[in-house]
């Protein structure tokens, strides 16, 4: 089962391209969908990097190789690029899950490769099922 977005890939893929195309900015895009200006900033990172299909809906979690986390890690610290920067470079997703490895990074944490599993492992059971 595919996660369901607000909004749809196609509206997704249109906004990026008109940004793109220098038609519209970042935040007047966010206000004409009703998000956030930051994931039209992430939209089109993974646009840029995947292409239109990268916008699809996504089956389940993305994995990334402790190589990945720890090279990406590196760049960052060592002032290569912004997150975003180095997240379009990479691949990455989200920039706040590069900033979640840097955090258990420094604070001495192990990064284990990630497994891409499902979102939800066991279906919720409703309160009057149980009774």
């Amino acid at each position: 089962m595919f996660r369901k977005s607000k909004i749809e890939p196609v509206e997704k893929v249109k906004i990026v391209e008109r940004y793109l195309a220098g038609e519209i900015g970042i935040r007047k895009a966010g206000k004409e969908l009703g998000v956030d200006h930051h994931s039209i900033r992430n939209w089109i990172s993974i646009y840029q990097y995947d292409g239109s299909t990268g916008l699809l809906n996504q089956p389940k979690n993305r994995s990334y190789s402790k190589d990945l986390k720890i090279s990406a890690i590196n760049d960052y610290l060592n002032g290569e690029g912004s997150l975003q920067d180095i997240c379009t470079k990479d691949g990455i997703r989200s920039h706040r899950q590069l900033s979640d490895w840097i955090k258990v990074y420094n604070s001495g944490g192990i990064l284990k490769t990630s497994t891409g599993g499902a979102y939800m492992k066991k279906q919720r059971t409703l309160h009057l099922m149980r009774d």
